[in-house]
């Protein structure tokens, strides 16, 4: 990826106070590259990490926090790993999930104001890779906590600040990242009702998605600009340039999170 270095200038922008991959465009295009309605990297091959343990259960009360254009969600619900509730803050993916998979309910609440729309509903909460961009983290695992039930299962997929060493190495560009500190999240989940179960590594996952993901968005460089334009390719590049690096140089990793509801 030899234009990286001039391309990461444009990387992480905002739009509306998002990161403009979070926003609806920006979804529409990872759908495109991803071949899928999936925003987190694996797709299908992540889900099936995830839920493989869990036994099949098409009456298990699920919640998919951040669920985007919803093919996670049909993924789940699909596999019947349980009956799929989707909640995002992005009404226009909203909207399209809703068309295309209406096998799922789709719900737009703030994470951090589900507890007042659930009480102790769901057997088993989920995020792919959106946890890192919520501004009060704590207050969303509370949240999440009232919504689910007692002995409920909590699962978070996401990057990892691999050394403590995250904030040091991106400076202000990457201000509102909050990857998990695995050796501090223990304590921080019992702080809002949850017990930590334990934790798997995955970063060497996340560096073969990665590489793949960028190879997939230069060989779709054609099709990306011709639908959103090349800005948005240079921007989709950039980004997904950079994160490889810090991923690369293991300075952002992955791991998925399991805990329960005490």
């Amino acid at each position: 990826m030899n234009n990286a270095s001039t391309a990461s200038r444009l990387a992480f922008e905002f739009c509306g106070g998002v990161m403009r991959m979070n926003s609806s465009e920006g979804k529409q295009i990872l759908a495109l590259v991803r071949e899928g309605d999936y925003a987190h990297p694996g797709e299908e091959r992540a889900i099936d990490l995830v839920f493989s343990t869990l036994p099949k259960d098409a009456a298990r009360e699920v919640l998919d926090i951040g669920c985007g254009r919803g093919g996670t969600a049909e993924y789940v619900r699909k596999h019947c790993w349980g009956n799929v509730t989707g909640v995002d803050i992005d009404e226009d993916s909203l909207v399209y999930a809703r068309g295309r998979y209406p096998g799922v309910e789709f719900v737009y609440p703030d994470v951090a104001s589900i507890g007042g729309l659930w009480r102790e509903r769901f057997d088993h909460i989920y995020l792919f890779n959106s946890f890192y961009a919520f501004p009060d983290q704590r207050r969303a695992l509370h949240e999440m906590c009232i919504a689910a039930r007692e002995n409920a299962i909590l699962t978070i997929f996401e990057y990892t600040d691999v050394d403590g060493a995250f904030r040091q190495s991106v400076g202000e560009k990457l201000a509102f990242w909050k990857p998990i500190e695995l050796r501090r999240f223990p304590q921080e989940l019992e702080g809002t009702g949850w017990i930590f179960v334990r934790s798997e590594d995955i970063s060497s996952h996340y560096l073969t998605w990665y590489r793949d993901l960028c190879f997939r968005i230069e060989a779709r460089k054609e099709r990306i600009v011709n639908t959103h334009g090349q800005d948005w390719y240079d921007y989709v590049y950039a980004t997904y340039a950079d994160l490889l690096s810090l991923v690369e140089r293991k300075i952002v990793g992955g791991t998925i999170v399991w805990a329960r509801r005490g």
